[in-house]
């Protein structure tokens, strides 16, 4: 296995409609294409077909890092979510890119990305803790805004707990 420095060596999938959870290896992607972005780019290529729209279980929704993730530097710890998005007109593959400490976390967990695909049948959220990763029933936190579901996470999981969330 060849070393790239600044990566985990892996990336998380999980299929929502299964409860399934598999790992790419991140070498597949680290020595063809540059960062997070790129490296999202391929899986997507790879993994979507073209005619696939934003809301179907077959799209991919990707979170992911670069190699300099965790670096203690400026612009150290950025994520990129990638999919293909909703918003634009015809709708086409996407990504946002958001700082915080969350992209940091991600790597610090052992962790490259994470690709989510599928749907559930009941609301969830993913929980990463160290090398493992667990989907858990989000009931109570459903329809809440993103301040609020920090808060209740925080509260039921401890305050060094990260949060990615979405909502108002």
């Amino acid at each position: 296995m060849a070393i790239y420095s600044g990566y985990s060596g892996k990336i998380l999938t999980i299929d929502l409609s299964t409860g399934n959870f598999s790992t790419l290896p991140t070498e597949h992607y680290a020595d063809r294409f540059i960062g997070g972005r790129g490296i999202a780019a391929k899986i997507y290529w790879d993994e979507v077909k073209p005619d696939t729209r934003a809301f179907d279980t077959d799209n991919n929704l990707i979170f992911i890092t670069g190699p300099l993730a965790g670096y203690t530097s400026l612009a150290g710890s950025r994520l990129q979510i990638c999919g293909k998005s909703p918003a634009t007109t015809p709708e086409y593959f996407c990504y946002a890119n958001l700082g915080g400490s969350f992209g940091a976390e991600l790597k610090f967990s052992g962790w490259d990305g994470c690709v989510v695909r599928g749907k559930s049948d009941k609301p969830v959220y993913l929980f990463i803790q160290d090398d493992k990763a667990e989907l858990r029933d989000a009931s109570s936190i459903w329809g809440k805004n993103s301040v609020e579901t920090r808060e209740i996470l925080k509260a039921d999981i401890g305050k060094s707990v990260k949060v990615l969330s979405t909502g108002i």
